[in-house]
């Protein structure tokens, strides 16, 4: 019986810089198949780009809003992890622009840079139907928060990528963004869509869920949510 040969791929990350797009930029250089990771940054990321000078180009966008100069070209992979730094202290057009607008866009620019296979990390939560609180305001979790993820998935799928997966984690541990009481709720008792991971644990999840989809040429709109199932890479 013949072993299927695994294939060469490049591989683009949008929020490469943050806590959970840092651990999918290693994750990749891990495996000895990724021939090429870009890095779609407003800013020269020299500090990452020294992890392998070889593999590593960064793609300089700034405003992240305009991505019409941006070459993506070759992409077969592609990982989106962006997000609000504060999101408690965001206007919610802001909140909008960065958690969906550019987020959507980036996905549409990998479509037409040739990506087969696509990942968007949101939250769990994430609902497009959820509406504005004067309470929560733009905070994770609230009614807004979830409002612009769930508008973030649908621009992704309408992208029209054969493969896309959709990470819906809980809390990040490991991440300065994440509300310390919040880290401090054990996933006992949480139902296991909500319960949280190590930000290092759900990029690898991401990882090798989207990369073995891309290996194994799968297609269709896979949706998980918990940062423990994330965490497995099933």
């Amino acid at each position: 019986m013949s072993t299927m040969q695994a294939k060469k791929y490049v591989a683009a990350v949008l929020g490469g810089s943050g806590s959970v797009g840092q651990h999918v930029l290693k994750t990749l250089l891990k495996d000895s198949q990724c021939t090429k990771v870009i890095l779609l940054s407003r800013r020269e990321l020299n500090d990452l780009k020294e992890l392998d000078p070889t593999r590593i180009h960064v793609e300089i966008c700034n405003p992240l809003d305009d991505m019409s100069k941006v070459d993506l070209s070759g992409t077969n992979v592609a990982f989106c992890t962006l997000g609000h730094g504060s999101s408690r202290i965001a206007t919610k057009d802001d909140l909008l622009r960065v958690d969906a607008t550019i987020p959507g866009q980036f996905a549409q620019k990998c479509k037409a840079a040739g990506a087969t296979h696509y990942c968007l990390m949101t939250a769990a939560g994430s609902n497009e139907n959820a509406k504005w609180s004067f309470i929560t305001k733009s905070a994770a979790g609230g009614g807004w928060y979830n409002h612009v993820k769930g508008v973030a998935e649908r621009l992704t799928v309408e992208a029209g990528m054969p493969y896309t997966y959709i990470a819906q984690p809980g809390t990040l541990w490991g991440s300065p963004h994440s509300p310390r009481i919040a880290t401090m709720i054990p996933n006992a008792i949480l139902p296991m869509k909500y319960s949280s991971a190590n930000v290092a644990d759900i990029a690898n999840g991401m990882v090798m869920k989207t990369v073995s989809a891309f290996q194994e040429d799968r297609t269709g709109v896979e949706t998980i949510s918990g940062g423990i199932p994330i965490s497995e890479g099933k």
